[in-house]
C-alpha cells in the first residue's frame, strides 16, 4: 500500500504518526473526539483540529469547537461539506446565515467564502475537495 502525497503525520507527545492517506482509512468519529478533548490542545484553546485524511485534492478535518469559536474558509476554492456530529453551530456563507444541528450537512460550492461559529461546544467533520486545476498537481 502507497501513502498519499502527504505521507504520515509527524506526531506529538498526545498523538501517534499515522498515514495521511491510504487505500482505505475507517475511523471512529466518537473515538476521534473523545481523543481531541481528551488533549491539552482542547482545554488550553478555543478548538481542536485533527487531519484525518489529507492529499493533494482532499482533506477530511475532525474539530472540536467551544462555543464561540470560529473556522473559515477564506479563499473558498475547495468544495467543502460540513456535518455536525455533536452540538450546534452556524454557518455563514457569503453572509447568508444558516443553523446547524447535530446530525445535519451543509455542502458548500467551491468559490464562497465561509465561517462556522459553535453556537455551543460541538464537534464537526469538515471535508474539501479542491478541483484538479487549483490543488497544486
Amino acid at each position: 500500500m502507497s501513502s498519499g502525497a502527504y505521507g504520515s503525520t509527524s506526531g506529538t507527545d498526545e498523538r501517534e504518526s499515522r498515514p495521511l492517506m491510504e487505500p482505505l482509512m475507517v475511523f471512529s468519529l466518537a473515538d476521534e473526539i473523545d481523543a481531541l478533548r481528551s488533549e491539552s490542545q482542547w482545554v488550553d484553546n478555543d478548538k481542536s483540529s485533527r487531519t484525518l485524511a489529507k492529499d493533494i485534492d482532499f482533506r477530511a478535518l475532525l474539530t472540536v469547537m467551544h462555543e464561540g469559536s470560529t473556522l473559515d474558509e477564506q479563499d473558498g476554492d475547495a468544495r467543502a461539506s460540513i456535518q455536525v456530529i455533536e452540538g450546534h453551530a452556524e454557518l455563514d456563507v457569503n453572509g447568508e446565515v444558516t443553523q446547524l444541528a447535530a446530525r445535519q450537512l451543509a455542502v458548500i460550492d467551491s468559490g464562497r467564502r465561509w465561517t462556522l461559529r459553535a453556537a455551543t461546544d460541538c464537534a464537526v467533520l469538515v471535508t474539501f475537495a479542491w478541483p484538479i486545476d487549483k490543488a497544486g498537481v
